[in-house]
């Protein structure tokens, strides 16, 4: 019997300790689990301010897809939860004044802030305000379009393209995968690094043949998405006019 007793004594021992291996390894599975995913989400704290640098109170906050919306406090904050790291499209708005959308990358440094201008002491205000929201909701479905576009293109927005400072458009694609510049100055050409041919280009969506980037100055660029070949090309971009191997870019202008 004593025997026995021991024996069961030490496989009660030996259980248990597999028990607690097998709980560890699950709370550690569980903890980097938890962690990759602070790493690739975070709060995202803002501002929301008129031309002078007042807070704007009561200013709804939409980010690209996410159905969470946020609305400004008295102080003009807003804050906004699991929010994903890297390129997204954010709007605000408020009755009074002109609505604002952008296209950033988001970084867990940031905070955002908003300058909405107010309606106020323009003529037609009506118009304006019109005018406004059929821009906001045009941005807003164009960023979904190239945040999805994202996923298998290159994108530069228009803070990308400032933190460059490039004197020529064609400055962007130096060192640029799948492709390459020729020449230099206003006269240098992009082609593509493989066929040496040149890409097609769009412009506001559509395409124009015989296009020069250079044509285009970088300072009145609002986002641009590159291609070097077929893979990855939405169907939108995909022009009979031109060949997909030699490249496509998108330009969306101010």
């Amino acid at each position: 019997m004593d025997t026995t007793t021991r024996g069961r004594s030490h496989l009660s021992i030996a259980a248990r300790w597999w028990m607690l291996l097998i709980i560890t390894l699950i709370l550690l599975l569980t903890f980097t689990a938890g962690a990759a995913q602070a790493q690739s989400s975070w709060t995202l704290i803002g501002f929301v301010r008129d031309e002078v640098g007042q807070p704007i109170e009561g200013a709804e906050i939409l980010i690209g897809g996410m159905e969470t919306r946020a609305v400004t406090d008295v102080d003009g904050r807003f804050r906004i939860p699991g929010v994903s790291l890297g390129l997204t499209y954010i709007g605000a708005r408020r009755i009074g004044y002109l609505p604002v959308v952008d296209l950033v990358r988001f970084s867990p440094t940031d905070t955002l802030e908003f300058i909405l201008d107010r309606l106020g002491q323009r003529m037609d205000t009506v118009k304006v305000r019109a005018r406004a929201e059929a821009a906001w909701e045009r941005d807003m479905r164009r960023y979904a379009w190239v945040t999805d576009a994202a996923r298998t293109g290159s994108v530069l927005t228009e803070r990308d393209i400032a933190s460059r400072s490039p004197i020529y458009t064609s400055d962007l694609f130096r060192a640029k995968a799948g492709f390459n510049v020729v020449g230099d100055g206003a006269n240098a050409r992009v082609v593509g690094s493989r066929s040496r041919c040149s890409p097609t280009v769009f412009l506001d969506g559509q395409p124009v043949p015989g296009f020069n980037v250079n044509d285009i100055m970088p300072s009145t660029i609002r986002l641009m998405v590159t291609y070097p070949g077929l893979a990855g090309l939405p169907i939108e971009l995909q022009s009979m006019r031109g060949n997909p191997n030699c490249g496509t870019i998108a330009i969306i202008s101010r």
